[in-house]
C-alpha cells in the first residue's frame, strides 16, 4: 500500500490553515463571558471527557474483537480512539449553530488531558506494539495549542472587543475562508488517491464507520445524561466524533518509523485507519451540522422563523410594552448566549 508522504505533509498545512482561520472567525463572535459560563457549569466538559476517554477506547477494543481486525488496524483504531478532539470539530460546531465556547474549551482540555490519557491507554491495551522508550511529544502538543488555538482565539476576541461593529464582517470573512479551505480538503480526500478503501476487506471500513457512529452517540447519550441544552448536546456529539489526526500521524511516525525498502504491515494498517477515519468523521460532522441547521430529526429542534420588518414594527407599537421588552432584552444580555453563525 503506497501513500504519498508529500501529499500528507501538504494536507497537514491545509489542516492548520483551516483551524487558524476558523478559530479567528469564531473568536470574533465570542466573549470571555461565554467561556466563563462554560467553566462555571462544567457538565459539558465532563460529558465529552467521559465519551472520549472512557467510552471510545472501549468501543474501539470491542469492534476490533468483534470484526477480528488485523493487528495494525486494531492498534490504529486504538490510537485514534486515544486521541484528543480534532481540528474540525470547532468549525463544524460553529457552522451547525452549536455552543462554540464549549467546543473550543473541550478541545483544549482534551488535548492537555491526552498527555496522560493517551500514553496510559496505549500502554494498557496496545503495549505489545509500543517501543520501550515511547513518550508523548509534550512540547509539540503545548506548542500546537498555543499557536493554533489560543493565539487565533485571542485575535478573534480582540477583534470583537476593539471593533465590535466590524466583528460580524470579520467573522464571516474568516469562516467563509475556512469553509472554502475545508472544501479543498474534502476534494483532496476524494480525489487524492490516498488509500485503497477495501484493501483490508469490507469488515475494516464497516468497523471504522461504526466507531464513528458509536462515538457520536456516546456524546449524545452523555449530554442527555447531564440534561444539557440542544446547542451543548450538538457541540459534545461533534467533539466526540473528531480526533486530532495530526497528532495521530505524529505518534505513528514515532512508534513505527519508516525504513527505506522495508514494508511494515503494522504501520500500514495504522496509517490506513488514521486516514480513513478522517473521512468518516468529516462525513458524520457535515451530515450532523446540516441536520442541526435545518432542524432535521428528533435531536434538533426546528429553527424558529424570523420576524419580518413589518412584524417588528408592529411589535414596537405597543407603547408601554416597549419598556418591558427593553428591560427583558437588557436582562437577557447579561446571560451567556449560545453561539450561532452570523
Amino acid at each position: 500500500m503506497d501513500f504519498d508522504v508529500d501529499f500528507i505533509a501538504v494536507e497537514s498545512y491545509l489542516s492548520i490553515a483551516i483551524l487558524v482561520t476558523s478559530t479567528i472567525g469564531m473568536g470574533a463572535t465570542l466573549t470571555l463571558r461565554e467561556f466563563a459560563a462554560v467553566c462555571r457549569m462544567p457538565q459539558g466538559i465532563i460529558a465529552v471527557t467521559v465519551a472520549q476517554v472512557v467510552i471510545s477506547p472501549l468501543l474501539a477494543i470491542g469492534l476490533s474483537r468483534l470484526f477480528q481486525l488485523p493487528a495494525g488496524v486494531a492498534f490504529g483504531l486504538l490510537l485514534v480512539a486515544a486521541m484528543p478532539g480534532g481540528l474540525f470539530s470547532n468549525l463544524l460546531t460553529h457552522l451547525g449553530g452549536g455552543n462554540v465556547a464549549l467546543s473550543i474549551t473541550a478541545t483544549s482540555v482534551s488535548t492537555l488531558l491526552c498527555l496522560l490519557s493517551t500514553s496510559l491507554l496505549l500502554r494498557l491495551y496496545g503495549a505489545s506494539q509500543l517501543p520501550a522508550d515511547f513518550a508523548m511529544p509534550m512540547g509539540r502538543i503545548f506548542l500546537d495549542i498555543l499557536l493554533y488555538v489560543l493565539m487565533p482565539l485571542f485575535a478573534g476576541l480582540t477583534i470583537r472587543r476593539v471593533w465590535p461593529h466590524h466583528a460580524p464582517r470579520f467573522s464571516r470573512i474568516f469562516v467563509h475562508l475556512s469553509s472554502f479551505l475545508l472544501g479543498c480538503y474534502i476534494l483532496s480526500a476524494f480525489f487524492g488517491g490516498r488509500l485503497e478503501i477495501f484493501v483490508y476487506g469490507w469488515q475494516t471500513p464497516l468497523a471504522l464507520t461504526l466507531f464513528g457512529a458509536g462515538s457520536l452517540w456516546s456524546g449524545i447519550l452523555m449530554s442527555f445524561a447531564f440534561r444539557l441544552p440542544p446547542n451543548d448536546r450538538f457541540a459534545i456529539s461533534i467533539e466526540s466524533v473528531f480526533r486530532n489526526a495530526g497528532l495521530a500521524l505524529l505518534l505513528k511516525a514515532a512508534i513505527f518509523p519508516a525504513v527505506d525498502g522495508l514494508a511494515d504491515p503494522i504501520a500500514d494498517g495504522v496509517l490506513y485507519v488514521i486516514l480513513f477515519y478522517m473521512g468518516v468523521s468529516l462525513a458524520i460532522g457535515i451530515e450532523e451540522s446540516t441536520a442541526k441547521r435545518l432542524g432535521i430529526g428528533f435531536l434538533y429542534p426546528k429553527p424558529e422563523p424570523q420576524e419580518s420588518d413589518t412584524q417588528k414594527q408592529e411589535t414596537r407599537g405597543g407603547g408601554a410594552n416597549d419598556h418591558s421588552d427593553e428591560n427583558a432584552v437588557s436582562d437577557s444580555a447579561d446571560q451567556p448566549r449560545e453561539s450561532h453563525l452570523t
